[in-house]
């Protein structure tokens, strides 16, 4: 399983984010590729304590083996709900969100790669390691979603 934490993997990440250009579109979902590139920013928000959404109080999903297939084995499903704060607004532009995601990335992957992490609204705490799991996972998603 990828990591932003690790030095590969969040490399990988990077080209294939900056491989997307304004022509990108979607393969399914309702997200332009301005929206998505804000909606991961706001989700690597959550992942260096910067942006705190309320807790979905879905118990099961903050449990093992729930938890642990979530993050480590199944794939993210296309249409899954996304949490009410992580809904892009009006986006400022594609280049000014790949660069803000970008930046966050790379202060994810550079940053603290052990211990106690924020909480995610979905999956409760969560630590530093599961956290770049679940990063890397979610830019996987989106990058496949907009062909790159």
């Amino acid at each position: 399983m990828g990591s932003i934490l690790n030095e590969t993997d969040r490399a990988q990440i990077t080209r294939r984010m900056r491989s997307l250009s304004e022509s990108s579109s979607g393969r399914w979902g309702s997200l332009d590729l301005a929206g998505m590139l804000q909606h991961l920013g706001l989700s690597a928000r959550m992942a260096v304590g910067e942006l705190e959404l309320p807790s979905s109080n879905k118990r099961a999903f903050q449990m093992f083996p729930l938890k642990h297939l979530i993050l480590y084995v199944l794939p993210f499903p296309k249409g899954a709900p996304t949490a009410p704060g992580l809904k892009p607004g009006v986006a400022t532009s594609f280049e000014s969100e790949r660069s803000e995601v970008l930046e966050l990335l790379e202060r994810i992957g550079t940053g603290r790669g052990d211990g106690a992490g924020p909480a995610h609204p979905l999956f409760g705490p969560l630590t530093r390691r599961e956290w770049g799991v679940i990063t890397y996972k979610h830019c996987d998603h989106h990058l496949k979603q907009f062909g790159a």
